[in-house]
């Protein structure tokens, strides 16, 4: 919601009119009095005609004189005034049958005149009606004047002069059209095909006075617009191309520039633009989600437009408070118009010190609900405000700060995350987003100038101190968030809580960093369970977990660091042939399959294993050497006698005939693909098998 552009140039519009016209009087007489000294009563109907093409007005007065004459002093009135549309036609008044003589007079509003009429010295104790009627034509599109009347819609002022319980307007309307005031007193009583809105109650002590808008939806110019994977539905007077051409241009530059600023994509629950008056009756434009709407005046307006789309994702379901939720919408919309290129006219800083001035943190009543002063104040307040705390930032870390603000993160956790201490931002997380995300000095004295009440700035300072001993400890335990508890502490601003997390904690953050600068030591990854133990703890309990397996961590996170780099460090060939039968990688790896799985007791036992067996390799090794060449000599007598009997058997064989070749045990096989492969006779000695785990044959025990 926003208020529109001639409210921004005339924010005290409203109330100008309401106060300064309603119940103006012309007096005259041998001496001026106040127009206590009369009683005044009214009816005023407005009804807009059948065809649409103007609204005929008929207003019934009745004054009386009730300024009694002292001694030969008379008070009399000679003429009296009542306020009627600018453009008004047709303008006449009788009094008893007999006509009177009208004249028109000029307001400091270009909507609205007087009509004044005179007669007869009217004296203490008499009365007298007059009968006024006059026609409301209207004005062109984005005229000064904000008087519109045509093919289905219809803006026009309707007032009556009278005393409190004296005074009535109605407005009739063909039922087809909707209807909105800047009063709420109008009530609604359907006849036949019209309705009738009929106010009793005094807007303020002169009278009533209500600008009015009337709007029959299907008479409207239709255009589809496709931006952004949408089509939306533009809704414009019968006519009214040029505003159909600026909103449709608009769209298809600002809507992707809009979810470049805002960090997050278009979110859809928007299927109509319509163009009405409305905005510029009641002061402000509106994004309406029941009916998937935004309203916005005739006015080409890029801020109003960008505005009210910005409400799309920046609005009170997200951003608690409705002066983040205007302030940021507004300063967003100004953003965007810069980067499509074109103008901007920003709220000027308001007068802080103003009569109608508040902490924005107060401004919480609905629209319509405070005066024009106040609501002007509020939504330029809330435009400083925010522009003041984010709108020097450069683009990348302004789109951080709303993006994080529209989805409800906390300060205190990794940015984009809302796993943990998600919520509608308010000007607490609004704060704690800005200094942490945006980095902006003098937030807190923004928000202590615009924002808050005196209870309010009592707890910045102790934030200011729980946010010191935050950094320090997220400071000390290294790339790692602090523990949930503390991070939800922080979030929630219940600083004692804070206090007594980080007491409990009592070194876990120093002992968290010992454990990363291990692993970056051991060139390892710290195990995913020991970082969620440390970033998970919200309790007491989880606290004092943390002083045994932090430290139990870094141990041995040194210790499998140590085995692994025995495990690969550069051997000669005897300490190699030792390591490679030991294990020595093997045991290794899964000292380092254990550490990232978070199982610290096995990781240290197999990382004492590699370490140990590293250690003795190069023996292992030279025993090995020596046992293949004691198990070598063994085989070469073998292959002597083995060739003995062969040339024995050959002889016999010879004197016996041909036979069939056969293998025989112990014997040199001739096959040329299987010269050199000794085939041992049955109880010789078992050689070694070349690529054999001694560690995972079973009981055997290595020969050393």
């Amino acid at each position: 919601m926003s208020p529109s552009p001639a409210s921004r140039r005339r924010p005290a519009l409203l109330a100008l009119l309401g106060a300064g016209l309603v119940g103006a009087l012309v007096l005259a007489g041998p001496a001026a009095v106040a127009d206590e000294g009369l009683t005044e009563e009214s009816h005023s109907r407005y009804e807009l005609r059948a065809s649409g093409s103007e609204v005929r007005a008929t207003v019934t007065t009745t004054i009386g004189n009730v300024t009694p004459d002292r001694g030969l002093t008379y008070y009399f009135y000679t003429s009296y005034a009542i306020p009627v549309p600018a453009g008004a036609e047709r303008v006449r008044a009788t009094s008893g049958g007999a006509p009177l003589s009208v004249s028109l007079e000029s307001t400091e509003d270009p909507s609205t005149r007087y009509a004044v009429a005179s007669f007869a010295p009217l004296r203490y104790g008499r009365t007298r009606t007059i009968e006024w009627s006059f026609d409301v034509p209207g004005e062109p599109v984005r005229s000064k004047d904000y008087t519109r009347v045509g093919d289905g819609f219809a803006t026009f002022a309707a007032s009556g002069v009278g005393d409190v319980g004296r005074t009535t307007v109605e407005v009739v309307l063909p039922a087809s059209m909707t209807f909105d005031a800047t009063s709420d007193s109008f009530t609604e009583k359907r006849t036949g095909k019209t309705v009738t809105y009929t106010a009793t109650e005094n807007s303020d002590k002169d009278g009533i006075w209500a600008v009015v808008s009337a709007r029959d939806p299907k008479k409207a110019d239709e255009k589809r617009v496709d931006v952004a994977g949408t089509t939306l539905t533009l809704q414009s007077f019968p006519g009214d191309k040029k505003w159909t051409t600026f909103v449709s241009r608009k769209l298809t530059k600002g809507l992707p520039a809009l979810e470049d600023v805002v960090g997050r994509p278009w979110p859809g629950g928007l299927e109509t633009i319509r163009e009405d008056v409305s905005p510029k009756v009641l002061g402000y434009a509106w994004f309406d989600p029941g009916k998937d709407e935004i309203v916005i005046p005739e006015d080409l307006d890029d801020v109003t437009l960008y505005h009210e789309l910005g409400h799309a994702w920046l609005n009170p379901d997200r951003l608690k408070e409705r002066w983040l939720s205007e302030g940021m919408t507004e300063v967003v919309a100004h953003r965007v118009v810069a980067r499509t290129g074109g103008t901007s006219d920003p709220w000027r800083a308001p007068d802080r010190g103003s009569d109608v001035a508040l902490p924005l943190s107060d401004w919480e009543a609905s629209p319509g609900e405070l005066d024009a002063d106040v609501e002007a104040y509020g939504y330029a307040a809330s435009y400083t405000a925010v522009q003041r705390l984010i709108g020097g930032l450069d683009d990348n870390a302004f789109t951080a700060v709303v993006s994080a603000s529209q989805a409800g993160e906390s300060a205190y956790e990794r940015p984009g995350s809302t796993d943990e201490n998600h919520g509608r931002t308010d000007w607490r997380r609004f704060l704690d987003l800005v200094e942490t995300r945006g980095d902006v000095a003098g937030a807190p004295k923004v928000l202590r100038t615009w924002v808050l009440t005196g209870d309010q700035q009592a707890k910045l300072k102790a934030r200011s101190a729980a946010r010191d001993a935050y950094a320090a400890l997220d400071e000390a335990d290294g790339a790692w968030e602090p523990p949930l508890g503390l991070r939800t502490a922080m979030t929630e601003w219940e600083f004692g809580d804070a206090k007594a997390a980080r007491s409990a904690l009592n070194g876990a953050a120093a002992d968290a960093g010992a454990v990363q600068a291990a692993a970056d030591a051991a060139g390892l990854e710290v195990p995913a369970t020991v970082r969620a133990a440390y970033e998970d703890a919200s309790d007491d309990a989880q606290y004092a977990e943390l002083a045994t397996l932090l430290p139990r961590a870094a141990d041995v996170t040194t210790q499998v660091g140590e085995a692994v780099r025995a495990a690969e460090a550069d051997r000669d060939p005897v300490s190699g042939l030792g390591a490679s039968v030991l294990g020595v990688e093997r045991s290794a790896e899964r000292a380092r399959d254990d550490l990232a799985a978070g199982d610290l007791d096995d990781a240290a036992a197999h990382a004492g294993a590699a370490s140990d067996r590293a250690g003795v390799a190069t023996a292992a090794g030279a025993g090995l050497v020596v046992l293949v060449l004691a198990a070598g000599g063994g085989v070469v007598a073998l292959v002597v006698r083995g060739r003995r009997r062969a040339r024995r058997r050959a002889q016999e064989a010879a004197a016996a005939g041909p036979a069939q070749p056969s293998v025989v045990a112990g014997s040199v096989v001739e096959d040329p693909l299987e010269q050199g492969v000794v085939l041992p006779a049955a109880g010789d000695a078992e050689v070694p098998r070349r690529g054999a785990d001694p560690f995972e044959a079973g009981p055997r025990q290595h020969p050393l």
